[in-house]
């Protein structure tokens, strides 16, 4: 849960998170004016992936990472994917609204 306040929080949202998966893709699909479409969708695949991954280390490794620590790598994977969708539709301003927040 922590993850996805970090993540939702730098999105410019303040509820903690998701309790089911219809709830989830209810918010993904919602067009708001929070934040960016493209930029939401692109935050939710990373953190979902983020916490398949974690939850893979713990399970198979015995390896816990702090959220902090997971949230600076996927702001880094966030920061770093931002630009590679500058040509498509709806793309400005994605960096400004992920770093302003």
């Amino acid at each position: 849960m922590d993850l996805w306040r970090l993540a939702l929080g730098r999105l410019g949202y303040t509820n903690a998170g998701f309790h089911t998966w219809l709830a989830f893709s209810e918010w993904l699909m919602l067009r708001d004016r929070v934040a960016p479409m493209l930029l939401k969708r692109l935050v939710a695949s990373a953190t979902t992936y983020s916490i398949w991954s974690e939850r893979n280390k713990r399970y198979h490794d015995s390896i816990s990472t702090p959220a902090a620590v997971i949230f600076k790598r996927l702001d880094r994977f966030i920061r770093d994917a931002i630009p590679s969708k500058r040509n498509q539709k709806h793309s400005c301003g994605l960096m400004q609204h992920w770093l302003l927040r």
